[in-house]
């Protein structure tokens, strides 16, 4: 599990490295969402430079010590997907960062997924901070919808720590929210991407404490923005949010 931020991206052929985004990776065992934001007055058409969800798998590359062979499966994004049952896959390998190879705090991931401005699979680099959660702190995540509805009508929320990001489309409109926890304690929103009505899909799912998540039978409905989904009858149809993760981060045991 970890809370990533982005230091710098570069794609093929040319490799120069930059970092046009504002980007929040939260991972839990099974479940990411990655959002890739433009800084707050950057011209562009949209702010939102891309953002997606899915799940992931990770495992340790045979005698390479510190690099690990990842793939991370996008059930729900920014960009809109060519089929219904499409899941594209992103392939990379993450290693020691070059300027600090010997800090795993960084790292360096190199692989190859679809860039957003081509629409094409092309190899890339990007450098990486990454936090672990704290002992104790809870690590969820959420999703309405499914793989019988598809990427059109599906989204996420995910909680690591003191970070929440969620992610999603409703009949095939896309939104996003990033927030942080205060020093309060409470969740503070700190971007909000197409919002609808003013009203953040899953933000409620927040104040829901991990103990009281159980896996399997734990629902939470969800009321779609007014002036869309109506079910036949003319009422406002709703998502139901189901857990995909919920646990603290243990404590350390000492060797």
């Amino acid at each position: 599990m970890s809370i990533s931020t982005r230091l710098g991206i570069s794609w093929a052929p040319t490799f120069q490295t930059s970092e046009p985004t504002d980007t929040l990776v939260l991972t839990g065992k099974t479940y990411f969402i990655d959002q890739r934001l433009f800084p707050p007055l950057t011209p562009s058409p949209s702010p939102i430079s891309w953002a997606f969800a899915g799940t992931r798998s990770s495992r340790p590359i045979p005698d390479k010590p510190g690099y690990t062979q990842c793939s991370w499966t996008h059930l729900v994004s920014s960009v809109p997907f060519t089929k219904k049952d499409e899941k594209p896959v992103d392939e990379g390998v993450l290693g020691p960062h070059p300027t600090w190879p010997d800090n795993p705090v960084f790292a360096l991931e190199t692989g190859k997924m679809v860039n957003p401005d081509t629409g094409l699979m092309t190899d890339y680099k990007e450098y990486w901070q990454d936090n672990d959660a704290k002992e104790g702190d809870g690590v969820v995540f959420w999703e309405y919808g499914g793989d019988e509805v598809g990427p059109e009508d599906r989204g996420f929320v995910g909680i690591v720590g003191g970070y929440a990001l969620g992610v999603g489309r409703i009949d095939g409109t896309f939104w996003t929210w990033r927030a942080g926890k205060g020093e309060d304690g409470g969740w503070k929103l700190e971007r909000s991407v197409l919002e609808r009505d003013g009203r953040r899909r899953g933000w409620g799912l927040l104040d829901l404490e991990v103990e009281g998540i159980v896996l399997g039978s734990t629902i939470v409905e969800d009321v779609v923005v007014s002036g869309r989904g109506f079910d036949e009858e003319g009422e406002e149809r709703k998502r139901i949010w189901v857990p995909r993760e919920a646990w603290r981060v243990p404590k350390k045991t000492d060797s």
